[in-house]
């Protein structure tokens, strides 16, 4: 398949460009396979720049010169999982081989020795291509090298204001290293050292939230055509934030104007009149408007502007309604047919997100509905740049020009609290043609205008466009005029405060356990530090995203200890499990936007960090969950308030709470946990039935390792016969001097020392020091270490068929009524020896239950009437009751706790500094 070079993110890693596809863009990551080329510096964690290679940066701009936005032919060789890459060999349609080419200037190596999947050909090419350069000293090889190394570093914003005023007016040719914004670009070069310059193309912005579509539709076309590549930029002074403003150009104008006829960007008053090109520009745009194209293809042809009429919505009057005089003028209405709005108009709310620093979510007191609103005559810069490397889970966001101030001024004085909201004028957006409300907001309790507040605190300008109309335009520019003679924020001289966030999403494993370090810092013993952090986003009723001031992370996380319902697949309504998004809006009620105590205990293999978390009141948030039962209780054994949690979904079943109202509104996930823990929970036993259920003679030949299990053989002339004739018939090898060397688990002949017989044997270890294996004589159950020389490998012949393919004559079974497994192995030996001092010959046994992985449990005894080998150890506190085989046989079981009383009483074995099992009742 043909592809294009779409960007150069390393000497050997590139992005391909495939033919289109319905969902977008046909972006392919590849890496050159089999060799390793000097790696370009790139940001860390923290935004700071990491060290590079020797001669990274001439790898990189060699790839770039030569195959950037040129078509190539890319040959798979394999997959590298780690980086999500396809690795192959990358070739120009004139045969140019990107690793050649590469290996030739010695700026590539290849591995000493030859890798798994490469051919034994080309192996040898390359390894004679860097030996030549090697010995002609190039690239890496050079004694040069280690000094051809960029340290890459950012500018100050003083640094940046002079660079701007040095450059005003100049064209300086660059490299563009990265598209922040389709308007925000880094580039490289020039006069600019080792530093990497965001430049801003002035007059153009695509700051409307609203417009994702259009946002990457245009970020691909500045990419597709500019990213990695060398380009002309016009430098045209700073803007009000001390942004340098740069045109790119070429013989055909700027690229500004190729956006904007397509709809991609609009024009951005603000800087507009900063450049040159602002005539053509505009005259771009309006071409795209009566086009309607891009953000402007919902406008209709004409693209003329009508008023919107008020229709419906709760609280609004009839003249409203059918487009009197208490209609609504619209600012950009979209269509030229009347633009209907069927929302209220003056209602009660609380406002529940803050969305920008001029748009807040309300939720509507009496319909419970979630509504965007837009301060009226306000203007957030909404400066947000967000910068990613690649497909990496780490999003470094930037926010400047007051942004992160205004959204956090409205969080901490107005976040949760009852507002009346009285919209004054609609926008109408471009792409979605969603009817904005724009409105006044005013605080219940107080009366305080939230737009006059955030005005006067200078993080927002005051603007009302041609066609709006706002009741209180004066007090909000009396706020605004207020800030502006006290120079704060955007009327201040001072340069404008940066606030930089990490953003974690899908991190993986691997990348989540890096980070946990961070959040866990100053553990003691089990317990994490309580942090604190802010809920930026409810996700679901368990489901957060939150912003760690303390490291400058957003990090997803998971609340410990419960389940809630799961909300449907992209944020819908329906489709969701039950009370899904009822238990969203409680958490979204109590915790989003609130500053909470979070105790990160781990995080998961998605890369959520599992999250205890603390209201401001010092409530739990999961023990409210689970006590309004919009969650249940799940992997909270470890958990510091456990018991709080499983108290708190006792007192929800009992009052049939939402979830607990009716079987089937319990979580899908914790129903499937529930199942779950009943399959490896206690055992529960199945009676055995038939004749081995009553008493049989047998020959008790060995006991168990753990010393609740014995070996039984059947005490009948028939397995006697068996086991005589077995043993002559393999005493008919032992003559033989062939060296053997058995394999684990292998049957085969050894030779028992006691009694000097040969008898079947399985080959439990073999020793790597020492001629010896340790084997199990099947036939008894005893095991033994031999030497080699007393083993030999059972003929194939037919004469032995016998002792090839018949059962084991001894069967290994578990003592009905008595625990498998004890808390303490100190006992162990002694139960041994309890069970070799029984009885070395004839017993009787029968089989009482069995367990579902078929292990057979009976009852050992000399006689029927005697006390069994189960008794004795449990008289002797030698072992312990197993309370879950009460159900199969209470008679039994009434019998053996008798027994057990004996021990516990009389204080001996392991009773004899009280009472060892937690289940024991004291009424025995």
């Amino acid at each position: 398949m043909s592809f294009l070079v779409y960007a150069v993110d390393g000497a050997d890693r590139l992005t391909l460009l495939g033919p289109p596809t319905p969902e977008g863009p046909n972006l392919k990551q590849v890496a050159l396979s089999y060799i390793q080329a000097p790696k370009v510096a790139k940001r860390n964690a923290t935004g700071e720049f990491g060290s590079e290679d020797p001669c990274a940066f001439e790898a990189v701009e060699l790839i770039r010169n030569t195959f950037i936005g040129k078509p190539v032919k890319f040959s798979e060789d394999y997959v590298i999982d780690v980086l999500q890459r396809r690795a192959g060999r990358l070739t120009l349609v004139d045969g140019e081989d990107a690793s050649i080419l590469l290996l030739r200037n010695g700026l590539a190596t290849v591995p000493e020795r030859i890798p798994q999947r490469m051919d034994k050909e080309l192996f040898a090419k390359y390894t004679k291509l860097m030996s030549e350069a090697k010995a002609a000293k190039k690239g890496i090889f050079a004694p040069s090298a280690s000094s051809r190394v960029r340290t890459l570093t950012d500018l100050s914003p003083e640094e940046k204001i002079k660079l701007a005023e040095k450059l005003k007016g100049k064209e300086a040719l660059v490299r563009l290293e990265h598209v922040l914004l389709p308007t925000v670009l880094v580039v490289s070069g020039g006069d600019f050292g080792d530093a990497q310059v965001t430049v801003h193309m002035p007059g153009v912005t695509v700051k409307d939230p609203d417009c994702e579509t259009v946002s990457r539709e245009s970020r691909y076309h500045v990419e597709r055509f500019l990213l990695h590549r060398r380009v002309k930029i016009l430098f045209e002074g700073a803007d009000g934030y001390g942004n340098i403003l740069g045109s790119v150009t070429s013989s055909k104008g700027c690229f500004q104007q190729e956006l904007l006829s397509r709809g991609l960007v609009k024009l951005n008053g603000n800087t507009l009149g900063s450049t040159k090109f602002a005539a053509d520009m505009e005259t771009a745009e309006k071409e795209a408007r009566e086009k309607c194209v891009g953000m402007w293809k919902n406008r209709g042809e004409s693209g003329a502007r009508v008023p919107l009429k008020v229709v419906g919505g709760a609280g609004v009057s009839t003249a409203a309604a059918t487009g009197g005089s208490s209609a609504l003028p619209v600012s950009n209405a979209a269509t030229a047919a009347t633009v209907v709005y069927k929302g209220p108009t003056q209602f009660t709310a609380s406002i529940v997100q803050i969305i920008t620093g001029d748009t807040l979510g309300v939720r509507h007191e009496e319909s419970g509905e979630l509504i965007r609103v837009s301060l009226a005559g306000v203007r957030s810069s909404k400066n947000i740049t967000r910068e990613q490397d690649g497909r990496s889970p780490e999003t470094r966001v930037t926010y400047g020009d007051y942004e992160w101030e205004a959204r956090e001024f409205l969080r901490v004085h107005f976040a949760g609290k009852r507002v009346t909201v009285k919209v004054e004028y609609c926008r109408q957006i471009a792409e979605t043609g969603e009817v904005r409300p724009v409105a006044l907001i005013t605080v219940l309790e107080t009366g305080e205008n939230v737009g006059s507040a955030l005005l006067e605190t200078g993080y927002v300008n005051f603007f009302l466009g041609r066609n709006d109309i706002c009741s209180a335009a004066a007090e909000l520019q009396c706020a605004s005029e207020r800030a502006e003679a006290k120079g704060v924020g955007v009327h201040g001289k001072a340069p404008a405060p940066v606030v930089k966030v990490l953003e974690l999403v899908h991190l993986g494993s691997a990348r989540g356990k890096y980070y946990l370090s961070f959040l866990q810092r100053g553990m003691q013993g089990n317990r994490p530090p309580v942090l604190k952090g802010i809920v930026d986003v409810v996700i679901g009723g368990s489901s957060l995203r939150v912003f760690v001031p303390r490291e400058h992370f957003q990090i997803p996380v998971k609340v410990a200890g419960i389940i809630t319902p799961m909300g449907a697949a992209g944020g819908s309504s329906e489709g969701g499990e039950p009370f899904a998004e009822e238990s969203k809006r409680f958490a979204v009620d109590k915790l989003q936007h609130m500053e909470v105590g979070i105790q990160v205990h781990a995080a998961d293999k998605v890369g959520n960090f599992i999250s205890s978390v603390t209201l401001p009141d010092g409530t739990n948030f999961a023990v409210a969950m689970v006590e309004m039962g919009f969650a249940t209780v799940a992997n909270a054994d470890r958990l510091p308030h456990n018991q709080q949690l499983l108290e708190a979904e006792a007192k929800a079943k009992a009052e049939k709470r939402n979830i607990w109202s009716n079987n089937s509104s319990v979580p899908q996930r914790a129903a499937k946990l529930e199942a779950q823990k009943i399959r490896t929970g206690p055992i529960r036993y199945t009676s055995s039935s038939g004749p081995k259920a009553e008493f049989q003679q047998y020959m008790l030949s060995e006991v168990g390792e753990n010393g609740y299990s014995v070996y039984l053989q059947e005490a009948t002339e028939d397995v006697e016969k068996k086991l005589f004739t077995m043993q002559d018939l393999l005493g008919q090898i032992s003559s033989s001097s062939t060296e053997y060397k058995p394999k684990k688990g292998e049957l085969v002949a050894a030779l028992y020392k006691t009694d000097k017989t040969w008898n079947r044997a399985k080959v439990v270890q073999v020793s790597k020091k020492d001629p010896t294996v340790t084997v199990c004589f099947v036939d008894f159950g005893t095991k033994s270490e031999i030497r080699l020389k007393d083993v030999r490998a059972i003929p194939r012949g037919p004469e032995f068929a016998i002792a090839r393919d018949s059962a084991p004559l001894a069967r290994l079974v578990r003592l009905a009524f008595l625990k498998s497994k004890i808390h303490t192995e100190a006992y162990i030996d002694y139960a041994c020896d309890i069970a070799y001092e029984y009885t070395d010959g004839p017993v009787v046994a029968k089989e009482v239950y069995q367990d579902p992985e078929g292990n057979v449990y009976c009852i050992v005894s000399t006689s029927e009437n005697s006390n069994s080998l189960n008794e004795v150890l449990l008289q002797r506190g030698a072992a312990v009751l197993d309370r879950a085989a009460e159900s199969v046989d209470p008679e039994g079981h009434k019998r053996h706790v008798t027994a057990q009383n004996v021990a516990r009483k009389g204080h001996k074995g392991m009773w004899q500094y009280g009472d060892i099992d937690n289940e024991s009742d004291e009424d025995n």
